[in-house]
């Protein structure tokens, strides 16, 4: 065991990153060598990413890992999760779902959590720290034992629950949220980037869910949730203006289901905030937003001027990836079409829409729109009306305005039917419906020729 510990470190990642977190955190609790030659695989399996929750506990917590000489500098990622409490909680229709962890759970051959209560033991949750004292490695993992899923048998304390719910509006209502990500934000010397989502379980969920016998929800789907992810917005996007951190990219991705996705009416800040988020650092280059084809009643006729307001804070933007998630049920709505027209980004050059009902005028017309600077395209799953003549009128188009420009398609259809490209292999011709076209005049003319739907 000596001897593999005195490997380099990069290969000691490698091979500790097979093992999962039940047997990382045994490795580690071996001895103090063992301990101290896996810190730096430690420090990059689980303080890369940090996952918060607009909690006191969570919140603190985040604190002092950003003043940690070791911990802080290794955060890259700062993702603001949409756990949260509700004042009047009920314990037969509560959701506390986390897809991203759900994953790592099937990832790592575990069974995946249940969907309606408690979650698994993420990447912050580790027995090894749990008697350590606050200003050790403890304050970096989540409290209590390794296991594939936590359980919450015992009744619910709605003492202890209420207190959390008006400790959460306190903290929001008063600023003190803003000023501990700030504060955060300020200590973390190589933060890049800002992510909401309701993915995965932030810490401190688990011993709130222990505290009360009620984990948080992460519904987003009742009127009052919606209005805490505008809360949660705002609060992130003022504490990056405040504190002038260099960070890159800010992903909006919260809403899995499509009944949870955001309305852009949500998104659209209010005029004094818009002349706040002037502050946002220059350096916010890529936005990611996962929005809903469905406007909030009494604000559909304002979905793409709320969506485009939202986007023209940024700047400096240089690439957007948009998911516009449709309806569960009822007819496609062509977004784009409102959209598109709106919507100038003078420095785009990378776009990425995904999942999108549109018509490839409006598509093409964006994308001409934007030739000086457009570099690169990509669809996923975005579906046209028209029949495969309409995406080959959109090759045309983009082969005599911007030739070079890379295009990647990825499940995208064409009436209903899916757009394949023809290609010649070893074992003979095939269909592909994930492949990238362009780059020059001649690439643009062929793609024409080979795609066709099935």
């Amino acid at each position: 065991m000596v001897g593999l510990l005195r490997l380099p470190n990069e290969l000691l990642a490698i091979i500790f990153g097979g093992l999962d977190a039940q047997g990382f955190s045994a490795l580690r609790l071996t001895s103090k060598y063992t301990k101290s030659a896996t810190l730096p695989a430690f420090i990059s399996r689980y303080f890369q990413t940090r996952y918060i929750m607009l909690s006191r506990l969570s919140l603190e917590n985040l604190v002092e890992i950003a003043r940690h000489p070791d911990f802080g500098p290794a955060v890259k990622t700062l993702e603001l999760c949409t756990d949260h409490f509700v004042e009047f909680p009920n314990s037969y229709f509560h959701t506390a779902r986390h897809e991203g962890d759900i994953l790592l759970a099937i990832e790592e051959g575990r069974s995946p959590p249940a969907a309606l209560v408690g979650s698994i033991d993420d990447a912050h949750s580790s027995g090894e720290e749990e008697d350590q004292s606050p200003g050790e490695e403890g304050r970096g993992t989540d409290e209590g034992s390794v296991s594939s899923q936590a359980s919450y048998e015992t009744l619910l304390d709605k003492v202890a629950y209420t207190s959390l719910w008006e400790e959460q509006e306190h903290i929001i209502m008063s600023g003190l949220a803003q000023a501990y990500i700030t504060q955060a934000l300020i200590s973390l010397p190589n933060i890049e980037a800002a992510v909401i989502s309701n993915m995965h379980r932030p810490w401190g969920a688990l011993a709130h869910g222990r505290q009360t016998g009620l984990p948080p929800t992460t519904a987003l789907d009742d009127y009052m949730e919606v209005q805490f992810l505008g809360q949660v917005l705002r609060i992130t996007l003022t504490a990056i203006a405040t504190s002038g951190a260099a960070l890159s990219s800010l992903a909006i991705t919260a809403g899995v289901l499509s009944r949870e996705a955001i309305a852009p009416d949500i998104l659209r800040p209010s005029e004094s905030h818009f002349q706040y988020y002037k502050n946002l650092p220059p350096s916010l280059t890529e936005l990611t937003l996962n929005v809903s084809a469905e406007a909030t009643r009494g604000a559909e006729d304002r979905w793409a001027d709320d969506l485009s307001a939202f986007i023209g804070v940024f700047r400096q933007l240089t690439q957007l990836d948009l998911v516009i998630t449709p309806v569960d049920y009822g007819p496609r709505v062509d977004r784009l079409k409102q959209l598109a027209p709106k919507l100038q980004i003078p420095n785009l050059q990378c776009l990425g829409l995904y999942r999108a009902y549109c018509s490839v005028q409006d598509l093409g017309a964006f994308i001409v729109r934007h030739k000086a600077t457009l570099q690169s395209v990509t669809l996923v799953r975005v579906g046209v009306s028209g029949g495969i003549g309409h995406w080959r009128s959109l090759f045309a188009l983009i082969r005599d305005h911007l030739p070079r420009l890379e295009l990647s398609i990825k499940l995208c259809t064409a009436a209903g039917l899916v757009v394949l490209c023809r290609a010649e292999h070893e074992n003979g011709e095939e269909f592909e419906d994930s492949f990238d076209v362009g780059g020059s005049h001649e690439a643009w003319t062929t793609a024409i020729e080979v795609i066709e739907t099935r």
